[in-house]
């Protein structure tokens, strides 16, 4: 994976597990959420893989411009039909992710799925053009 992508590097992962119960995530929202990712790199596109269980589509937003990606999502609080809570571990919010790809894609032929809590986005790099030298007459 290039260096190049800047995301969530390897020591904001030791803090989080660290201090994961004290402090909110280094790349969260004010409430702690983070969205993991994947990001592979095929010759022809790159492949986002983004952790997002318990949310439905039309709750996650992605924006796609140049190389940048953003993907946002929003955890929305259940509401008991009867009865009263009487333990509450998992958090409600919004949380966001941005992450610079090494080229840039496009927007308009990129596609997403979201199947069993995982949003895959496929997007298609950006064809270059060819180089060639000219011949001065």
């Amino acid at each position: 994976m290039s260096n190049q992508i800047r995301y969530y590097n390897p020591l904001d992962r030791a803090f989080d597990r660290a201090l994961g119960a004290l402090l909110p995530s280094v790349n969260a929202d004010g409430a702690g959420r983070a969205i993991a990712l994947d990001v592979v790199e095929t010759p022809e596109a790159y492949i986002v893989k983004a952790e997002l269980p318990g949310i439905a589509k039309d709750k996650i937003e992605v924006n796609v411009e140049d190389r940048d990606v953003t993907i946002g999502a929003e955890f929305l609080d259940e509401v008991a039909a009867s009865g009263k809570t009487i333990w509450k571990e998992r958090t409600f919010s919004k949380a966001s992710r941005s992450i610079r790809l090494p080229e840039a894609v496009d927007a308009n032929a990129a596609q997403a799925k979201h199947v069993d809590g995982v949003l895959q986005l496929t997007l298609p790099k950006i064809a270059k053009a060819n180089a060639k030298q000219i011949t001065i007459q």
